[in-house]
């Protein structure tokens, strides 16, 4: 990771199963169905003082997941649980100042932070479950 114009730049996902926080791999996160089409659910996992707070995004039958962080201002993107896209349902939007990062991967494509991206965290589906990597 580096920062670059007060933006942190983000190359690698991250793994859950590779940190201390009590799972592992191939451990259920929920179901995909547990997550209505257009809304998003959190999770937070604390190890020692590390906190990580991460959320799946769901879009008809793909889901997405990226720590809840803005690379630009360091708060959370979202101001209401589960929300995390904007008006037109295209872009996750950082509630702080209106950064928009595309659902795809993450990277930021309007706002302060632009051209830096959230940070990806693995996840597989399988059989309806979404599953730590």
């Amino acid at each position: 990771m580096c920062w670059d114009h007060g933006c942190l730049l983000v190359t690698n996902p991250l793994k859950l199963s590779a940190l201390n926080i009590g799972v592992t791999e191939g451990d259920i996160l929920c179901a995909v169905s547990d997550i209505d089409d257009g809304t998003a659910k959190e999770f937070s996992y604390r190890s020692g003082a590390d906190i990580h707070d991460i959320f799946v995004q769901r879009k008809g039958d793909d889901v997405y997941a990226f720590v809840n962080i803005c690379p630009h201002a360091g708060t959370p993107l979202n101001m209401d649980d589960g929300v995390f896209l904007e008006k037109t349902g295209t872009y996750l939007m950082c509630h702080t100042h209106g950064a928009l990062f595309q659902l795809e991967d993450g990277l930021c494509v309007a706002g302060p932070c632009n051209g830096a991206s959230l940070q990806v965290v693995e996840i597989n589906v399988e059989n309806g479950n979404i599953k730590v990597v």
